[in-house]
């Protein structure tokens, strides 16, 4: 064994390659503190042990000169041995890959093989590992991290703590899902139950209207829209009807005399023609009356215009109230009335003319003026061979002219 060297004497210097042992050290000691392995100082952290033969596990840590380090304290040996035993058989902890000067990998840290070598790209990146100012290997941070068991461990609990989590996540969100959308479909089933019930008239709905969300913003506009709109149909609706009333007033009124409320002469062509026709097709009889009041100038002329419509609108009530509703009362003009009397013939119908102006010559004219008398004359024609509804007419009007040449107060027939 060579003696120690004294003090002021140097160290023998390392001839040609370094041991792979002290490579790995400088290597360890590069990726601690790059910048002092790159200017070649010495670096003070710590080393992979150097399991030399025949010495002890601590005693065999040595520096590069040879000196051996202290012992480090007993916990940290303790934490040591827990590291070895948990690494026992597995992959070395390095994260870097390692070369020598000739960029022959020594360690890949899992990208390269044993004996392989750096390409230009890889040896752009490495570093130059110096001791005693020659570089004697290469390293480069470019290493795969292989944790420990214990980190292995705490990875694959991590990870199925992830699992575990967003399986619950789901599970919860799936759940809210599920029960928001089920309260979702109630509240739009409400609404789509009041829209068909709008569609089949009944304008006037209202769904619930709860919360602030778009659900209930559509459920409040749905209601104001139901009530403006029922409001509106109920509006029309009057409205419509106030219409039709004013169309039958309108109808009425055009149809109607003024003075008399008979029907007037145009009102009674159209239906007495229908009730021609009726009568013709069915083979029915039909009679057609026209009377006239006796001497009416001279109850103008003698009484005043006033007594003459006075005694116009009692000749009109006589004649209404005692027919048939389907008979055809008429004012025809002045003082000429005219009657429709269908399913009537002749004889009947003379009989009911007869009556008429038994009933007007009785009435009580001496209430309007106590001088005041009124008779009136009438035709009557049934056969409706002639061929028109006017042309009956025109045979009736003959007829009452003969009453009024034979003294008036009278009615003809045939």
């Amino acid at each position: 064994m060579r003696p120690r060297p004294g003090d002021g004497e140097r160290p023998p210097q390392i001839q040609g390659a370094l041991p792979q042992a002290h490579v790995h050290r400088a290597a360890y000691a590069a990726a601690q503190d790059p910048a002092a392995a790159s200017a070649g100082g010495q670096s003070n952290a710590p080393r992979p042990r150097d399991d030399r033969p025949g010495e002890p596990r601590e005693a065999g840590r040595r520096a590069l000169d040879g000196t051996p380090f202290p012992p480090p304290p007993a916990e940290e040996r303790d934490h040591r041995r827990r590291e070895r035993e948990d690494r026992a058989g597995g992959p070395p902890p390095f994260r870097f890959v390692l070369a020598d000067k000739h960029y022959t990998v020594l360690l890949g840290a899992g990208q390269y093989g044993p004996g392989a070598v750096l390409d230009s790209a890889a040896r752009a990146k490495a570093r130059p590992i110096v001791v005693n100012g020659n570089t004697v290997a290469y390293m480069s941070m470019e290493g795969v991290v292989t944790p420990s068991k214990k980190e292995q461990e705490f990875l694959d609990a991590m990870r199925s703590s992830l699992l575990a989590g967003a399986g619950a996540a789901a599970a919860l969100a799936l759940g809210l899902g599920m029960l928001l959308a089920g309260g979702l479909s109630r509240r739009l089933s409400k609404l789509m139950g009041a829209v068909r019930a709008m569609q089949g008239g009944a304008l006037r709905q209202q769904v619930p209207a709860e919360g602030k969300d778009e659900v209930a913003a559509l459920a409040g506009a749905f209601n104001e829209m139901s009530e403006q709109l029922a409001r509106s149909h109920e509006e029309l609706k009057a409205s419509h009807q106030t219409i039709l009333e004013q169309a039958e007033q309108l109808k009425e009124l055009s149809i109607r005399d003024a003075l008399t409320s008979l029907y007037n002469r145009r009102h009674f062509d159209e239906q007495a023609n229908t009730l021609y026709h009726q009568a013709v097709r069915h083979k029915r009889p039909i009679s057609l009356v026209i009377g006239d009041i006796d001497f009416f100038k001279k109850i103008n002329d003698n009484f005043s215009h006033a007594t003459g419509d006075v005694v116009l609108r009692h000749v009109g009530a006589i004649l209404r109230q005692h027919v048939r509703l389907s008979d055809l009362v008429a004012r025809y003009g002045g003082e000429e009335f005219v009657l429709a009397l269908p399913d009537t013939d002749g004889k009947q119908a003379a009989a009911l003319c007869d009556k008429l102006r038994s009933l007007i010559e009785a009435h009580p004219w001496h209430e309007v003026h106590p001088n005041l008398k009124v008779t009136m004359s009438m035709g009557v024609f049934a056969d409706y061979a002639v061929g028109t509804a006017e042309a009956m007419l025109q045979k009736a009007d003959e007829l009452l002219y003969k009453a009024k040449e034979t003294g008036r107060n009278r009615v003809c027939h045939a």
